[in-house]
């Protein structure tokens, strides 16, 4: 390998890559220790961390806490540009995503759901938090704002085994017709690294979105936390 047109972050990158290759590490195999794998490489620990963080980020290697790194497995890909469901994605590649519910409250909405949902002060939020696992491995912990007033009653349902999307459009008759996403990079607080099982401080996508009927009244304001490990973003460019 010729790194030396490479930063050292990036050349320790490759060094790592190479090293899961020579030695056939396969999914969830564990690599070395920092200490070990500075010798190895021939680098510094500031350095591997580095390194290591942005393999996490491209879902090449996951940590878990207080257990080490593992070569992470294949990962789920999102469409961007699509309202299909995480189950149906899942499905499609022969995964099991299982749900666990975190937190549910009707609340009334205050000032910053008020400007995300287009609705006055005090009115009612069905307000829905869940921890969503992938081949039993934590993914993605998602917190959803749902108009109460065309959703009345929604919190007798268990969607720890239900589906949200399926219960609005067949119980509540309130049709799905798009929605929006943005994508930014952020790092998990103690609290999040223990629900999605990694390190504190660990890199994760941040998403926040909204789904809309046809005639553009919001339905729900969601914002999640994705482990970079275990799900891709990807978008298709259409002509």
């Amino acid at each position: 390998m010729d790194n030396n047109h490479l930063k050292p972050r990036e050349e320790v990158v490759e060094k790592i890559e190479y090293f899961i290759d020579q030695n056939q590490l396969r999914p969830h195999d564990k690599l070395p220790s920092e200490r070990q794998l500075c010798e190895e490489l021939g680098t510094s620990r500031t350095t591997l961390r580095g390194a290591i963080k942005r393999l996490i980020m491209d879902g090449i290697i996951y940590s878990k806490r207080g257990a080490g790194t593992f070569v992470a497995p294949q990962k789920l890909v999102r469409n961007l540009q699509d309202m299909e469901s995480l189950a149906k994605s899942a499905l499609a590649v022969n995964k099991v995503l299982s749900t666990e519910v975190l937190y549910t409250d009707i609340i009334e909405c205050n000032k910053e759901l008020s400007k995300r949902m287009k609705l006055t002060l005090g009115s009612k939020i069905y307000c829905l938090q869940r921890l969503r696992m992938i081949d039993g491995i934590p993914a993605m912990m998602e917190l959803a704002y749902i108009d109460y007033s065309l959703f009345k009653g929604i919190e007798q349902y268990d969607f720890s085994q239900e589906s949200l999307y399926r219960i609005m459009e067949e119980v509540y008759h309130v049709k799905i017709d798009h929605g929006s996403e943005s994508l930014s990079v952020t790092y998990v607080s103690e609290q999040e690294a223990e629900r999605l099982d990694v390190e504190n401080g660990t890199p994760v996508f941040y998403i926040t979105g909204h789904v809309f009927t046809e005639d553009e009244k919001t339905i729900e304001f969601y914002k999640s936390i994705v482990r970079a490990d275990q799900i891709r973003f990807s978008s298709v460019l259409k002509h």
